[in-house]
């Protein structure tokens, strides 16, 4: 009876999508503070009053932009570094258990193997399903332990996002910027408009380290 080694597929997870958003807009609140709200639409058929602005608040203000290498951040704020170190200590972790368990089933395996001649075939059917439990309990393991890791990463991750959007639009405010961009959109920056400098080292002071909760299994 061949029975294909287990696979672990416990690897790196891949980020959330949202954790390398390739565009922020952040509103600048501390310039629209105060601002009247948007008059109602003009009934069907009936035209704005002769030189109405389009908008109630007025012309629309020209974009400042910010630019900020979310990327980096992501990867390499003292957070984000202790949390891929903490994951891969985990994942490490639970190879080596995953490992012995393929170890136990292949011995189990090929025990089975020189039992089939002596073995009547009732009991060797019996000691056949009881491998095969086995090996189905070994891959519910595997899946369990792949979705601790990728759920404690993804929330992990989460809680450094979130840090670096506030932090983001707190810099965003200071400079008048009304428009945010990642820096992965483009060839050339001018280093005036990137603010990623500025955001690591804010993310860095507030958020020195997130530690990674495993959810109880």
């Amino acid at each position: 009876m061949q029975v294909s080694k287990i696979r672990t597929a416990i690897g790196a997870a891949a980020l959330s999508a949202a954790m390398v958003a390739g565009l922020f807009t952040v509103s600048a609140q501390a310039q629209t503070a105060g601002a009247p709200a948007a008059a109602p639409a003009a009934p069907a058929g009936q035209q704005a009053p002769a030189g109405a602005p389009a908008n109630a608040t007025g012309p629309l203000k020209a974009p400042v932009i910010a630019v900020v290498d979310v990327q980096r951040i992501m990867q390499e704020s003292n957070a984000s570094k202790g949390i891929s170190k903490s994951f891969e200590a985990l994942r490490e972790t639970y190879q080596k258990e995953i490992s012995a368990l393929e170890d136990k089933l292949r011995k189990s395996e090929e025990e089975l193997r020189k039992q089939q001649t002596v073995l009547a075939p009732d009991a060797l059917a019996a000691k056949r399903r009881d491998f095969e439990k086995q090996v189905g309990e070994v891959q519910k393991t595997v899946q369990t332990r792949k979705r601790a890791l990728e759920t404690s990463l993804n929330e992990a991750m989460a809680v450094v996002h979130k840090n670096m959007v506030e932090i983001v639009a707190d810099v965003s405010r200071e400079r008048g910027a009304n428009l945010v961009l990642a820096r992965q959109q483009f060839v050339l920056v001018d280093t005036q408009l990137d603010v990623t400098e500025t955001v690591m080292e804010r993310v860095n002071k507030k958020l020195p380290q997130v530690t990674l909760t495993v959810p109880k299994q």
